[in-house]
C-alpha cells in the first residue's frame, strides 16, 4: 500500500527545480520492495501545469513502512508559464495524480495509483532572479 503525504520544492533555479513527492509505502513482504518509476500529473484548478516521469532508485525494507521523498526534476520557468500569471511566493492549490511502479516479489512490476489534493508554495529563486522572472511570465 502507498499514499502520497506531501509535495515540496528543492534546488530551485530559473531553469529547473526538484519536486519532491513524499510517499508513504507499506511493505508487508519478507523482502525489500524496489520502487522503479514515478509518473505524475499536477493540476491547479482546471489547468494541468506539470506531467512527466522520474526513474527511481529506492527500496522499502522488508516488513516495514517508510516515507520516501521521490524526486522529479522540472523546468521551473515552463511550469510558471503554464500556471498563467501565478508568481513565485504564492500558495496554490494542487491536485496530484501519481503512479508509483513497484517490483513486487512473485508478481512483478505493478503500478500503484496515488492521488492527493493540497497546497504548495511556489518558491522564489532570489530577488534579482524573481524580478527577471516576473518580466518573462507577467500577463500581457
Amino acid at each position: 500500500a502507498a499514499r502520497m503525504t506531501g509535495l515540496k520544492f528543492q534546488d530551485v533555479t530559473l531553469d529547473s527545480a526538484t519536486l519532491l513527492f513524499d510517499v508513504e509505502v507499506d511493505n508487508p513482504h519478507s523482502v525489500a520492495l524496489p520502487l522503479t518509476n514515478l509518473d505524475y500529473g499536477l493540476s491547479s484548478g482546471a489547468e494541468q501545469f506539470l506531467n512527466g516521469k522520474a526513474d527511481l532508485q529506492t527500496t522499502v525494507p522488508a516488513k516495514s513502512k517508510k516515507t520516501v521523498s521521490l524526486p522529479a526534476t522540472v523546468n521551473y520557468m515552463d511550469m510558471l508559464k503554464a500556471l498563467k500569471g501565478v508568481r513565485p511566493g504564492l500558495k496554490i492549490p494542487y491536485k496530484a495524480d501519481l503512479g508509483l511502479s513497484v517490483d513486487v516479489p512473485a508478481l512483478g512490476l505493478m503500478r500503484l495509483p496515488l492521488k492527493k489534493e493540497g497546497e504548495v508554495v511556489l518558491p522564489t529563486v532570489s530577488d534579482i532572479n524573481a524580478r527577471d522572472l516576473w518580466n518573462i511570465i507577467k500577463p500581457k
